[in-house]
């Protein structure tokens, strides 16, 4: 099983609330053990070549 895990940030979604959120949702991840990577991109293209 791997530990790691990447989370992907719209950072305009909710009005920017998904930048306010990607943050602690990491820090979260990585306090219960997990590396984490994060990832933004305001659209799925964006993401999509972050991830790769």
């Amino acid at each position: 099983m791997t530990s790691d895990i990447t989370v992907f940030v719209n950072p305009t979604a909710g009005r920017g609330r998904g930048a306010k959120a990607a943050p602690v949702v990491a820090e979260a991840l990585r306090d219960a053990g997990y590396e984490v990577t994060t990832v933004q991109g305001s659209d799925a293209a964006t993401a999509l070549a972050g991830a790769r």
